[in-house]
């Protein structure tokens, strides 16, 4: 049988989502017990890899078991063995064929930044902490317009991972603040290395006033890394949601 699971994880305990030799990483940890319940070896699919530190709310994986099991009981027996800080928050059958990447039509990401001198303890983890106070994210906001649509992301990309093809399509790209909290939402077809985290860097040059808001439609016309901004730390990132054609969860 052909299944769905969608997986919420702590990114900070983990290597990443990818199986690494020697490495504690969240797809070997679910191959594991999947393996367990299922009794011969188990590999998933994910919908998108995400780098050690970063979380996810929603990443969606596809595997196949040897036996029927009933949704409901699956997560529960896989939760049960899986260690601190990932959890399957939904589990369904999928059709024969489905995969969970290349069905996949679209996913997004959520970046948090939290302002102020002094962060909560609890949330640190999961925000970007700025301290300064001289940022204007409104003006970033309108900076976020450039970015939509079908670019060339190669000044977005961390330049030893960078593919051959740089192109990428974002259907959506805001950018919003409620007292000290800000959070940029994504949605896309597809993520370059390090994208989401350089593209804060350069909203943030904008936010500074170091660049205007049109200098982004510069840096994907003609720009370079090394002329933009920084790469925000990965423990602010979370991915958020992935879409499919069809429902997959009730």
């Amino acid at each position: 049988m052909n299944f769905a699971a969608e997986v919420s994880y702590d990114g900070g305990l983990f290597s990443g989502w990818q199986c690494q030799p020697g490495l504690f990483t969240v797809q070997e940890e679910i191959e594991k017990v999947l393996s367990l319940l299922n009794g011969s070896g188990v590999k998933i699919t994910g919908a998108g890899r995400t780098d050690a530190g970063v979380h996810a709310k929603g990443q969606v994986c596809s595997f196949e078991l040897s036996e029927a099991w009933r949704p409901d009981k699956l997560m529960l027996a896989v939760n049960a063995n899986l260690p601190q800080g990932v959890q399957f928050m939904r589990v369904a059958e999928a059709p024969d064929n489905f995969n969970a990447r290349f069905d996949a039509v679209s996913r997004e990401y959520v970046y948090f930044m939290w302002h102020g001198r002094a962060v909560y303890p609890h949330l640190e983890p999961f925000v970007c902490h700025i301290k300064t106070g001289n940022c204007d994210w409104a003006l970033a906001a309108q900076a976020c317009r450039y970015l939509e649509g079908k670019h060339d992301f190669g000044a977005f990309c961390k330049k030893n991972e960078m593919p051959e093809n740089t192109v990428r399509t974002l259907h959506s790209v805001k950018l919003f603040r409620r007292g000290r909290l800000v959070w940029l939402h994504v949605k896309g077809n597809a993520f370059l290395m390090n994208m989401i985290r350089i593209m804060l860097g350069n909203l943030e040059l904008v936010a500074q006033k170091k660049r205007p808001p049109e200098w982004i439609a510069e840096m994907l016309e003609n720009g370079d890394r090394e002329s933009g901004g920084r790469t925000f730390p990965p423990n602010g990132l979370f991915f958020w949601r992935v879409n499919y054609r069809e429902k997959l969860f009730c």
